[in-house]
């Protein structure tokens, strides 16, 4: 909990900056916008700040740091934002979170998670694309708890982005993996609620920080749609199968020379394109009610199984051939 402050102390500006780690425009923008602190004026209109001001601005960093959106706890005093702030400690000690489904999108990241020695515990990954497109398809069709977005610039079009998937998702809880940033954009991250990670990032420190950021966000994410909306016939719940192969590996199967007279292996791969393509086909059919659109949920996860049968098949070939993709 924090100290009781004194207030007969003002700081200016530069040294509230200084002693939190704001940058000014960032604390002007949280008190314009959202009334975080109001400052009173010196004689000379510099802005003046009272030690209570210090501290409150001290614990929204911290918290908005860990990916709590600063509209969420502007308005909350020194010890409402002291007790959030006790709960992330508590967190950090070792609390454990409960499974959290996870959609990753980027060209390296997915790999990177699904082939962890250690696992991803207590993140489930659901979903682990390279292409934009498929990974749009299917996460219109499975809820999940995180989205994580790997791109080499978080700017204006990355959160655009990263708005867009979540509310495809349904999701409360996103993550950016970024390589460059400009400050302003990755503050507006932390506004957004969104977690922003510099790369190089691994595998156990993104684990860590998600599984963090969403239980002390108590994030729940539900599918929105109402059960009794969806007709039993079409009910289909199962997750997404994970691809096994990018675009590339199916485009080198498809053309590899085998010892003997075989072309299952370019065949298998052709199979499983077709099915992925038709993942993204189902997921944009029109629709003319909630049963097309029910129909249509239930040809993407059924397709998905099969592409997973083929892809499964596809790999035992290539293995016994010694083909390398």
């Amino acid at each position: 909990m924090p100290e009781k402050p004194d207030h007969s102390r003002l700081y200016g500006i530069g040294a509230v900056s200084r002693l939190t780690g704001l940058t000014d425009h960032t604390i002007r923008i949280w008190e314009r916008r959202y009334s975080a602190v109001v400052a009173a004026r010196a004689p000379n209109g510099r802005r003046q700040y009272t030690e209570a001001d210090v501290q409150k601005l001290g614990l929204l960093k911290l918290l908005t740091d860990r990916g709590i959106s600063i509209s969420r706890i502007a308005g909350d005093s020194l010890d409402e934002l002291g007790q959030r702030v006790d709960s992330l400690r508590d967190l950090a000690a070792g609390a454990e979170p409960a499974a959290l489904s996870v959609a990753v999108l980027g060209d390296f990241l997915p790999r990177q998670l699904l082939e962890h020695k250690g696992g991803t515990a207590p993140l489930v990954i659901r979903i682990a694309e390279s292409s934009r497109e498929r990974f749009a398809a299917d996460l219109r069709q499975q809820p999940v708890d995180v989205v994580v977005l790997e791109r080499p610039v978080l700017d204006a079009e990355t959160l655009t982005e990263m708005r867009r998937h979540l509310s495809d998702s349904g999701s409360a809880q996103g993550v950016i993996v970024y390589s460059f940033g400009r400050t302003r954009d990755i503050e507006t991250a932390a506004e957004q609620g969104i977690v922003a990670l510099r790369a190089p990032v691994g595998a156990d420190e993104l684990r860590d920080a998600t599984a963090r950021s969403a239980l002390l966000y108590n994030t729940v994410v539900r599918d929105s749609r109402p059960p009794e909306e969806v007709p039993v016939a079409w009910e289909f719940s199962g997750p997404i199968a994970a691809r096994r192969f990018s675009p590339q590996q199916l485009a080198n199967l498809a053309v590899v020379q085998s010892e003997v007279e075989c072309e299952c292996p370019k065949h298998l791969a052709q199979l499983v394109s077709d099915l992925s393509a038709f993942e993204v086909y189902s997921d944009r059919c029109a629709s003319r009610d909630d049963e097309d659109a029910a129909l249509h949920r239930y040809l993407h996860r059924t397709t998905a199984e099969a592409r997973a049968l083929v892809e499964t098949a596809l790999q035992k070939v290539a293995e016994a051939e010694g083909l390398s993709y």
